[in-house]
């Protein structure tokens, strides 16, 4: 099987969508001799900032000398992107090796009359295989959404289970309530073991020390009330946590509490403290409100849900309260895109909207027609050139006043953070 071949293969399966439960892809990985208990493993759950937390944990694992195996879903710039060691993606050729081996265990399976493994679940086997192959330290793993019956969820005893912030979303799968939300992301709390949490509404967080009781297990809360901003700017944030100082790149209080719940993370696999300010200070998280041109100045954020999108709210209020905000917009339509327009609205001068490309985007027409509803100057782009060319027209060089704002979604910013379709349009 060639790199073609491979991913030919994983198309196929992504017709078969989302089918929960354990049991497929236990029995998969049982046929591929249990790697997901080869490797020490973090996992975490959450909605929103669990990209983040990895990101900074990851920095400072790599920077303290350990060698790091990293699962992301969803990705932004190339497939390969999800399967990572010390921030380098899988090779084409690696892949297709390691999905040959997979898909003959699928092969197999389906001999003896039990049906095939879902993508996502292949997918999962995929990572596992590879950080064992390569004799990770340690894994990094990501539920890709929920946690009880989510495909990474098959690892016996990771080392600590971390939970990001936890808020509505999917809730045709996950439950209409924060309550139930917050009950089955719990489901990757295992026994005697250890659970770090970011700060969480209370509701949630009664849900999580309940199942940390039950499984005898650990309960570490980050800490908001022990941050002290010392000086922040759309550069960078200095803070200090406990009487320590540290330096983050990534934007908004948001990543300040995914920060220091990377800490306590970090804190208790005990890394040097050095390693972990060195860590946090050289993180990136493409695609969180990450500045992409000066001239006039852009970021793009892959905010995705209501409380994404609220913090996004902050973000702009609190670091670009002297500019007016021309939005590059696209949302995927199972998500809830009428708070989006409810919480952004006020902060827009101009929208220009785009369908993302994807079978979910939502028709750029129905998105364009709630936002003039709201009074705001809109239009419509077919392309991403097209919606940057409106943008950077309607700022008219006026870039003391104004600012471009890309989000909506993570499925279609990946051409906004290519440079060349800045430097075309601006002064980049």
């Amino acid at each position: 099987m060639n790199y073609t071949e491979a991913i030919k293969y994983i198309e196929e399966k992504n017709k078969l969508g989302i089918v929960p439960g354990l049991d497929s892809i236990k029995e998969l990985l049982k046929r591929l001799g249990n790697p997901e208990n080869k490797c020490k493993a973090l996992h975490i759950a959450g909605t929103n900032g669990k990209g983040s937390v990895f990101a900074f944990a990851e920095s400072a694992l790599i920077e303290a000398g350990y060698k790091i195996g990293r699962y992301i879903s969803p990705t932004i710039f190339t497939y390969l992107e999800r399967f990572q060691i010390n921030k380098k993606y899988m090779s084409e050729e690696t892949f297709a090796k390691i999905m040959d081996k997979v898909s003959k265990a699928i092969t197999s399976m389906e001999e003896d009359g039990l049906g095939s493994p879902t993508a996502f679940e292949i997918e999962t086997a995929v990572a596992f295989l590879y950080f064992e192959m390569e004799k990770c330290d340690y894994m990094l793993i990501e539920c890709g959404m929920g946690g009880t019956e989510d495909a990474t969820n098959v690892m016996t005893s990771p080392v600590i289970s971390v939970f990001a912030q936890i808020s509505m979303d999917h809730m045709q799968f996950l439950g209409e309530t924060l309550c139930e939300i917050a009950k089955n992301k719990s489901g990757i709390i295992k026994d005697k073991s250890v659970c770090v949490t970011a700060p969480q509404d209370d509701e949630a967080e009664k849900v999580l020390r309940k199942a940390c009781k039950e499984h005898n297990t650990e309960f570490i809360k980050a800490d908001e009330t022990g941050v002290e901003i010392t000086e922040e700017n759309y550069e960078f944030t200095r803070f200090v946590y406990k009487g320590e100082e540290y330096l983050i790149k990534l934007l908004g209080e948001h990543q300040i509490t995914n920060a220091i719940t990377a800490i306590e993370v970090l804190k208790k696999l005990d890394v040097n403290y050095e390693f972990i300010k060195k860590g946090l200070e050289k993180t990136e998280w493409k695609g969180r409100l990450t500045k992409v041109c000066d001239k006039p100045l852009c970021f793009v954020d892959g905010a995705h849900n209501e409380a994404a999108w609220q913090a996004l709210k902050n973000n702009v209020n609190k670091y670009f309260t002297n500019k007016q905000i021309i939005y590059i917009i696209g949302v995927l339509k199972d998500k809830e895109y009428q708070k989006m327009v409810n919480i952004l609205c006020d902060t827009m001068e101009y929208a220009v909207v785009i369908t993302p490309n994807t079978p979910r985007g939502l028709d750029k027409k129905i998105l364009a027609e709630l936002i003039r509803n709201e009074g705001v100057k809109t239009d419509m782009a077919d392309t991403p050139k097209e919606a940057v060319k409106k943008a950077v027209s309607f700022a008219d060089k006026d870039y003391d006043n104004y600012m471009i704002l890309v989000c909506g979604s993570l499925s279609f910013i990946s051409d906004y953070m290519e440079r060349e379709i800045w430097k075309e349009l601006t002064e980049y």
